[in-house]
């Protein structure tokens, strides 16, 4: 027995291959997320990062293209904190959302992202009795909201008319703009890129 039939035999450990496959496993990367669509490497904080980065971006870009006052409140106490709230004082509406890069979760934190939702769209509406409350649960992995797995929708079954992709977002804040897989994916990918222009690429 030489050193090649010594290491050969590590393919037939049984330990030794679960522990290979587990690796592939939670290295695989899952279709819901945002990740998916990102042709780069990123580690699970910077993977975290470009989903502020995304957050930001799209209340700057909100305001800029609709003039609506931006009225979150940073770390206000006893108050839930919400992504997106404007309010548009002339037609009296005012406009929440949630943001989500994955929207495949456990059935427990699903429940607690919707129910989040359902208290501040509550709060909102006491809050602001002569306003219309526009609102959603952004899934920013996707450019609309049928693109979402049956699998995945069924988490969030209880907002289901309120569970959009970008397009209607988009549309919710009245912002005549729609875009297609590629275009979006190729946006995603910008805003990755001026985010962590040093790392290496992933070859898809």
């Amino acid at each position: 027995m030489d050193l090649e039939e010594l290491k050969n035999f590590t393919k037939e450990c049984s330990y030794i291959r679960k522990q290979k496959e587990e690796i592939k496993s939670k290295n695989k990367l899952d279709e819901a997320s945002l990740s998916f669509i990102i042709n780069r490497k990123m580690s699970q904080s910077e993977s975290i990062r470009l989903g502020i980065a995304i957050e930001c971006y799209l209340r700057d870009f909100i305001g800029y293209k609709t003039r609506l006052k931006n009225i979150n409140k940073k770390n206000c106490k006893g108050q839930k904190q919400k992504d997106i709230l404007f309010i548009d004082y002339n037609q009296k509406i005012i406009y929440y959302s949630e943001i989500k890069t994955n929207l495949n979760l456990d059935t427990e934190k699903s429940k607690s992202t919707y129910i989040k939702c359902q208290d501040i769209v509550k709060e909102l509406e006491y809050e602001y009795k002569d306003f219309q409350i526009k609102w959603c649960l952004l899934g920013a992995r996707y450019i609309n909201c049928h693109e979402i797995s049956e699998k995945v929708k069924k988490k969030y079954i209880d907002i289901k008319d309120n569970l959009f992709g970008i397009n209607e977002f988009f549309q919710m804040f009245d912002i005549n703009l729609v875009v297609s897989n590629k275009e979006y994916k190729d946006l995603l990918n910008h805003i990755a890129n001026e985010c962590f222009d040093d790392q290496e690429y992933r070859k898809k």
